[in-house]
């Protein structure tokens, strides 16, 4: 009979059982069972956690696509080679073959038995799925406390944050009351006259992150403000500021 194909042979690496008469050729063919352990012995390795897994080149990926598309047959040998020193160069050059196909297509059933195994293969991923990439610095550029414009209590604080190349304001507070409507917040240019809105704020949460386009900042939108807006699908300012507050160094 012909060999078994790579899904039965991966089937077989993982645990699970075959026809009969298929059981008997792997267990007499020398190919077929070197193949099976090949198997297995990755499986086990990438069960052990090892720290590092090598990405493959492009030229790798773009050969697994392709050879995806190819529903060529299982393999060019039938039955098993003989006993001797001929069949031995036999069994090595059949392993060879196979292992330069496996290379080209990926067996379905090996990628659904190690999924089923917990393993979790990606085809740019290099490092394992528990390190973590290293933080992005943060650095504080200006600060501001956010204080009630009638008894100028202090309810809050805002800081301009830069986390690589971009620009955030981190607004805290506590027990703002939006009303009837919402919170939102705003800059507002040094002139007093111009504003700009940068999100609505939701009661409650703690530290709340919004972009912010740093030329606001370098043109002078400062003041950071926070209102009370109602459902009136007015976009303006609608004038009742909770708390406000200039950055500074």
């Amino acid at each position: 009979m012909n060999h078994p194909d790579d899904d039965t042979l991966a089937a077989l690496a993982l645990g699970e059982t075959a026809d009969g008469r298929t059981a008997t050729h792997v267990a007499a063919c020398p190919v077929c069972s070197a193949e099976v352990e090949a198997l297995r012995s990755t499986l086990q390795l990438a069960r052990s956690g090892a720290p590092e897994l090598i990405a493959p080149p492009p030229s790798v990926h773009a050969a697994v696509l392709a050879a995806l598309d190819d529903e060529s047959g299982n393999g060019p040998a039938d039955g098993v080679p003989e006993a001797g020193p001929a069949a031995g160069a036999a069994v090595g050059d059949e392993l060879a073959h196979r292992r330069a196909r496996r290379e080209r297509r990926l067996p379905l059933g090996w990628i659904a038995g190690a999924a089923a195994a917990g393993l979790v293969f990606g085809a740019v991923g290099t490092r394992v799925l528990d390190q973590d990439p290293a933080p992005t610095p943060t650095t504080v550029l200006a600060s501001a406390s956010l204080d009630t414009l009638d008894t100028g209590a202090r309810l809050g604080s805002a800081e301009a944050v830069r986390i690589g190349p971009e620009l955030d304001l981190d607004v805290r507070t506590a027990g703002l009351d939006p009303g009837d409507g919402y919170l939102e917040v705003w800059l507002i240019n040094r002139d007093l006259t111009r504003m700009v809105s940068i999100g609505v704020l939701r009661p409650g949460e703690g530290t709340q992150r919004f972009a912010v386009d740093e030329s606001l900042i370098e043109e002078g939108y400062v003041i950071v403000d926070i209102s009370r807006e109602g459902f009136d699908d007015k976009p303006e300012h609608s004038g009742d500021s909770v708390v406000r507050g200039t950055l500074a160094l």
